[in-house]
């Protein structure tokens, strides 16, 4: 809940948000370097898993307020790259990169068919009007898609917490190793990993019983298998024990009429360099621009 001075102070916050997000500039491909664009390129799928029903505009955002933007300088630079790879090689849409805060009012955003956050950081979603559009946006069947630092924007915004499927997340390190199982491995999203759950690193997310993520709420296509990872490789981190031990990595579930698509990793740019992994985020996005199609019902209760 909001104190009574931060509810005076919200309207001339939003407005700041507002000025900056006209100026700031999207995190481009020069931060990479020759090798990480090299292997980026290499590895955007040339194929769409699904023909698009029609022409697709994909709103990408990267936008982060009060928080060190280098942090996620090199994969957010990453992301961008990848997508616009991913629209021109597989022809599933065209993506538009703009982190004007505009494009989030309605009349605006319904101009797009989803949009795609990019460790989209911060308090961001101030403005009530903003607030209101997005939500309204999905539940008329729009899209919302997004990766790793995402569930870090809004946190005082309950609602988008509710939306996208979590909220927060702790972690360890940037470089933790876990052993990935497929939950649903006839996913169409997973279709690139071949039913075989593998090896990755990556800085993963843990979200605790608390917040917002349940599986009788979202469809989890991925999660870390702790019975085959040790999960104590590294100190430190008091909230990453769930007493249930499921920590959810990737996910997709139904808001309204709209669609929502959600993968808690790259930290790294390591995810567009993995073929399977940038097929994976592909066809996330198709599900939210409403091409493909996949079993969004959620997930039975974790009993691995």
């Amino acid at each position: 809940m909001l104190t009574e001075l931060e509810s005076a102070m919200q309207p001339l916050a939003a407005e700041s948000v507002e000025q900056i997000s006209r100026v700031e500039p999207m995190k481009g491909p020069e931060r990479l370097t020759p090798e990480v664009r090299a292997k980026i390129e290499e590895a955007a799928p040339k194929h769409a898993p699904a023909k698009p029903k029609k022409p697709r505009k994909l709103l990408v955002m990267d936008l982060t307020i009060a928080y060190p933007p280098t942090d996620h300088l090199d994969s957010g630079s990453a992301a961008n790259l990848a997508l616009r790879l991913a629209g021109s090689k597989s022809g599933a849409f065209e993506a538009v990169f703009s982190n004007d805060i505009a494009n989030l009012k309605y009349e605006q955003l319904k101009k797009f068919d989803a949009v795609y956050l990019n460790n989209t950081v911060g308090q961001v979603f101030l403005a009530p009007e903003v607030r209101a559009s997005l939500i309204r946006y999905v539940r008329e069947g729009g899209g919302l898609a997004g990766h790793h630092g995402t569930s870090h924007a809004a946190q005082d915004w309950p609602e988008f917490g509710e939306m996208l499927g979590a909220r927060g997340g702790s972690h360890k390190s940037s470089h933790e190793k876990a052993m990935i199982h497929l939950d649903d491995p006839k996913s169409p999203l997973n279709a690139s990993f071949h039913g075989r759950d593998f090896e990755f690193v990556d800085e993963f997310y843990r979200f605790m019983p608390e917040g917002p993520y349940s599986r009788e709420k979202v469809h989890v296509l991925m999660s870390i298998d702790t019975a085959k990872t040790d999960m104590n490789q590294l100190p430190g981190c008091p909230q990453c024990q769930r007493p249930d031990n499921d920590y959810a990595i990737s996910w997709i579930r139904n808001y309204g009429q709209g669609r929502v698509f959600y993968l808690s990793l790259g930290h790294n740019p390591t995810i567009f360099m993995t073929p399977a992994f940038f097929e994976h985020v592909l066809a996330g996005i198709q599900f939210v621009l409403g091409d493909l199609a996949a079993d969004a019902a959620p997930s039975s209760p974790l009993r691995r």
